[in-house]
């Protein structure tokens, strides 16, 4: 019953990545696009660049969560796809930061201009996921050597 409940936990998990990282940036990078009367300086390529990157690292990032999250509790296999999970994590929020989505210029007739810059706020989230790479490397180690012990554990219960 357990391998049933991980996969189950798996696709859970697997479909809210899907959500998270595919479909609303996708939704909203397109609502933004097809919106008449705000003049954004975004070119048709951009948008191209800005939506293939989402999608293919929001289909990395949901089939690592799914092996992430379909492995059992303590486990090194566990612990290695959530160390991927989060460099690829890195990755998508790196692909922000270079398709051009971080920074939007608004140009407003008779006004001027003025650009959105969120790079700053997508380097914080690196920071963060550096962090998080840190603690994944103990993990990793930690269930390790603490093989035995958690091997014990599953077999008492």
């Amino acid at each position: 019953m357990g391998a049933t409940k991980n996969i189950v936990r798996g696709v859970i998990f697997s479909t809210i990545y899907v959500l998270s990282t595919i479909v609303i940036p996708l939704f909203t990078f397109t609502v933004i696009f097809s919106i008449k009367g705000l003049p954004f300086q975004w070119e048709q390529q951009d948008f191209q660049n800005i939506t293939f990157w989402i999608t293919a690292f929001g289909l990395l990032i949901s089939g690592l969560a799914f092996f992430t999250f379909s492995s059992p509790k303590h486990s090194i296999r566990r612990g290695v796809f959530a160390l991927i999970q989060v460099i690829v994590n890195c990755l998508y929020l790196w692909s922000y930061k270079f398709s051009g989505a971080a920074e939007i210029n608004f140009i407003i007739a008779d006004f001027g201009f003025f650009t959105l810059n969120v790079q700053q706020m997508i380097l914080t989230y690196m920071g963060i996921y550096f962090l998080t790479i840190v603690l994944k490397v103990y993990d990793i180690i930690d269930f390790t050597i603490n093989r035995e012990k958690i091997r014990e554990k599953r077999m008492k219960k």
